[in-house]
């Protein structure tokens, strides 16, 4: 091997991104439908009154379908990201991804 040539070992973020993944997963599916709060709120047995309609109006109403999409697409957006990681680098490209990893 010249010294201009550096060994390739796997890429610590794609594993790191697994984890991501996995945590993500588990975020979204213990996050409650957005849409049994709001629609309770309101109309709903869960308040009642002007405040909480106006409240349901102006706040949750509004975010509900915002918030559905953003969790929806979390999972996906981090195996995007995953997948246009390099499956090799470095070992020393490693050594910094590794301590970034472990202090980030």
């Amino acid at each position: 091997m010249s010294g201009d040539e550096e060994d390739m070992v796997s890429n610590p973020m794609i594993s790191a991104m697994g984890s991501l993944i996995t945590r993500t997963e588990n975020a979204v599916e213990e996050t409650p439908n957005i849409d049994d709060p709001t629609g309770s709120i309101g109309e709903g047995p869960a308040w009642t009154g002007s405040k909480a309609r106006q409240i349901h109006d102006d706040y949750l109403s509004p975010n509900a379908d915002p918030v559905r999409s953003a969790l929806n697409n979390l999972v996906d957006d981090v195996q995007t990201r995953q997948g246009e990681l390099d499956p090799e680098v470095t070992e020393e490209t490693a050594r910094i991804m590794r301590n970034d990893l472990a202090h980030g």
